[in-house]
């Protein structure tokens, strides 16, 4: 009896365990997020509450936003709501991820991937940050559940056909990765239509939704373009630092692990995008390496693992004629080895948590956030009412949702400090990185405000400026 329940429902009460320990490593500070997740959490809650919120000037943010909608009314302005749908989002991608390799005949493989995609640190980090590459990655598993449960119907214009169009705009709103969906779906259809009628909808359908939710993002605003990907990649094994930066050695490994995953897509290259999660594993690292951020590493890790893992894991004759132990002792060494290091990840990353350990960026947010507190805190104890104070950032999603107050984006570069002192005649505060290449001219221009402008803090992560009020 016992066995019976376990055969039938240990995988899911596993994934529930696994659940509430990710819960455990989560931060429930307002720091340390995604800037795209933080803004649409912001226009989210700006719905739900029916106020007029600033975080309309920030652009249009990718389709979290609709998935998070419900999530604002039942909990307006809690992070920690997103973050718990998002560990269950995780929970079912993994799910989806092992049942695809254990359908393809690689139940061990299955196993060893599934559970090393739920302790790496970079899949806590992309929790704890509510990061794009958690639902990236749910995208390509759930559009791999939708085109089959399509193909077993059969039926033309039902709603898994709207659904997979839908998806396709989801996935392509998120990071550049997101093409690798509507590009497998049209492959496949190209290649194994169930008739010309409806493979000439879906080859209608995909470049639309693709186009439409292109033009009405314009683009992928958040992201950096044309990174360095070894900084990115080396995250896979302990997480992504604090701060950006790598030793030699870090190089070293950086140029190896994108060598490794070079030679993944290499030998799978014929036999891996027969279906569209494969197709999704190897078209994703592939178009998103022009955007190689932290969300890139994860599909870069989802690859190693439930692509590279049935690699080391297939009988080599060479290797069985000395026996299972040299079949299979040197991968286990692997394995612990790789288990080993993303405990210590973890390890760090709850260390962190713990003691309120943050990036330059969001040290110098926080600052910010405490001075604003502590006024709040001294009008309330004098009785008085507390002055509309305007910021403008250069993280103005991330900065909103921490001091809760009016932010803005930062102005453009005007053609002289008079011009840009003009700019700021509704703004109170100033928060940016002035070396940041995009904000040269603009910190040239406030730096020859000396009488106007007074620097409250700086720091490693930039700074802040504060707008002296006009004299009557």
């Amino acid at each position: 009896m016992l066995k019976n329940l376990l055969d039938r429902y240990g995988k899911y009460i596993l994934l529930s365990l696994w659940s509430i320990l990710a819960f455990l490593l989560m931060r429930h500070s307002p720091y340390a997020l995604d800037e795209g997740a933080a803004k649409a959490l912001l226009l989210d809650w700006s719905i739900s509450d029916e106020v007029a919120s600033s975080v309309l000037t920030m652009g249009m943010p990718d389709l979290r936003a609709l998935i998070w909608l419900p999530l604002s009314y039942l909990f307006s302005g809690q992070v920690l709501a997103a973050k718990i749908f998002t560990i269950l989002v995780l929970a079912y991608t993994a799910w989806e991820l092992y049942q695809w390799l254990y359908k393809n005949g690689q139940e061990e493989a299955a196993l060893l991937a599934t559970g090393l995609l739920l302790i790496a640190p970079l899949s806590i980090q992309q929790l704890d940050s509510l990061s794009i590459g958690t639902y990236l990655l749910a995208s390509f598993a759930l559009g791999h559940y939708l085109h089959g449960i399509y193909h077993e119907q059969k039926t033309a214009f039902n709603g898994h056909f709207f659904a997979q169009m839908a998806l396709c705009a989801f996935a392509v709103s998120l990071h550049p990765a997101g093409l690798a969906y509507p590009a497998s779906l049209l492959w496949l259809w190209h290649n194994k239509p169930l008739d010309q009628k409806q493979q000439r909808y879906f080859y209608i359908g995909i470049p639309l939704s693709v186009i439409l939710i292109l033009l009405l993002t314009l683009g992928w605003s958040d992201l950096h373009f044309w990174v360095n990907p070894a900084q990115s990649i080396v995250s896979i094994l302990w997480g992504a630092p604090l701060e950006p930066g790598l030793s030699t050695e870090g190089w070293v490994l950086g140029a190896a692990l994108l060598a490794i995953g070079a030679s993944i897509l290499a030998v799978y290259r014929k036999t891996l995008p027969k279906d569209l999660m494969g197709c999704c594993l190897f078209l994703g690292p592939l178009i998103g390496i022009m955007a190689a951020d932290q969300a890139w590493a994860f599909l870069i890790l989802a690859l190693f693992l439930f692509a590279g893992l049935p690699i080391l894991l297939r009988p080599y004759p060479c290797l069985l004629k000395h026996g299972f132990l040299m079949q299979r002792g040197w991968l286990w060494v692997l394995l612990l080895i790789i288990s080993t290091l993303f405990m210590r990840g973890d390890r760090f990353h709850f260390y962190e948590i713990e003691n309120k350990l943050l990036s330059a960026q969001d040290q110098l947010i926080q600052t910010f956030a405490e001075d604003l507190n502590t006024f709040r805190e001294q009008q309330e104890a004098a009785k008085q009412a507390m002055p509309n104070i305007r910021v403008a950032s250069q993280w103005p999603a991330r900065t909103m949702i921490a001091c809760r107050c009016d932010v803005l984006p930062l102005p453009p570069t005007a053609s002289d400090p008079a011009a840009q002192l003009t700019m700021l005649k509704s703004i109170n505060f100033l928060i940016l990185a002035p070396a940041d290449p995009k904000n040269l001219g603009l910190a040239s221009n406030l730096a020859r405000l000396t009488t106007e402008i007074a620097t409250q803090s700086l720091q490693a992560g930039g700074v802040i400026l504060a707008i002296k009020p006009a004299k009557p």
